[in-house]
């Protein structure tokens, strides 16, 4: 079965979507800002961010006549676990770098989406996806080079970015698939994938952290990942769950590259993170190059199915 870019009553909604989409761009924007102020080991704050907000989104579920049952949850555990992965690699990489740092593997995962997993959407990239896709990697290294003094990152930080962008990739590209092919409860679905998520956080949670581990989570971590819960994860990951049953993943990709201006915005008053004028223009550059990407027209889209 292809992957279908609108549900059938497409039409009814409006440009509702992209009013959603512009609510997960700021709220998924501030998630690296708001990591970044946990100082808790990644190995309990991952696990931890998902216990507050599991009961919330499982009890909400409920309440709309959608209640989570065994075969919801088959269908969520691959892209739960990929998940759940990625906010280790993030709470990770954020205590070995800078949120700049981080930002630079969300501005590629369109273009990762386009080249790598496009034949899942039946698109076969063309030789102009590739080059503007180099110029997209290019102006992501002046993104990265750019910031001097400013960026700070050790060898495993920018490894950890770029894993934490290969398992969110999973997710995003299994929870496109989900909605774009069947209709499935966006609700249901994230209440799925965030059990998962909290199960395989607390497998190496409870392995290898040692009760100081678990005792260096204070208030004001609490406080943080609360915020992360009920903003980037509750109410972030259920928006853009309902979107991508309205939106080609390619066009909200495109949306999503304005995280990085959030996340690199905020991060300048919150942790002393300024902006400069290189990183300015590679961030534009690389806007550019991935909107040129997903503006051009996939080789095999005369011939896929709707």
């Amino acid at each position: 079965m292809t992957a279908v870019s609108q549900r059938p009553d497409a039409a009814a909604v409006g440009r509702l979507p992209y009013a959603a989409l512009a609510v997960v761009v700021f709220v998924w924007g501030a998630g690296p800002v708001w990591a970044k102020l946990v100082t808790a080991p990644p190995l309990v704050a991952a696990p931890m961010r998902f216990l507050i907000s599991a009961p919330l989104i499982v009890i909400a579920t409920a309440l709309r006549g959608h209640p989570l049952n065994w075969a919801m949850l088959k269908r969520t555990a691959l892209a739960g676990m990929a998940f759940g992965i990625n906010m280790i690699f993030v709470f990770a990489t954020l205590q070995e770098s800078t949120v700049a740092v981080l930002t630079v593997g969300i501005a590629l995962q369109p273009a990762l989406l386009l080249v790598v997993v496009g034949p899942v959407f039946d698109e076969r990239p063309t030789p102009k996806h590739v080059l503007w896709t180099l110029a997209g990697v290019s102006g992501a290294a002046l993104v990265i080079l750019g910031a001097g003094a400013e960026l700070r990152s050790s060898v495993l930080g920018v490894v950890l970015a770029a894993l934490a962008m290969i398992m969110f990739s999973i997710y995003f590209v299994m929870t496109r698939l989900a909605r774009s092919t069947t209709d499935v409860d966006p609700m249901a679905w994230i209440a799925g994938v965030t059990i998962w998520a909290c199960v395989i956080t607390l497998i190496p949670a409870f392995t290898w952290a040692d009760r100081a581990d678990w005792a260096a989570i204070d208030r004001v971590d609490l406080w943080w990942l609360t915020v992360m819960s009920l903003t980037t994860g509750f109410l972030g990951h259920v928006l853009m769950g309902w979107v991508h049953g309205y939106v080609e993943a390619a066009r909200s990709s495109l949306f999503l590259l304005l995280m990085n201006a959030v996340a690199v915005g905020l991060a300048w008053p919150v942790h002393d993170e300024p902006i400069t004028a290189t990183q300015g223009v590679g961030g534009v550059i690389v806007l550019i190059a991935v909107a040129a990407v997903i503006g051009l027209p996939a080789r095999d889209n005369a011939t896929s199915k709707a």
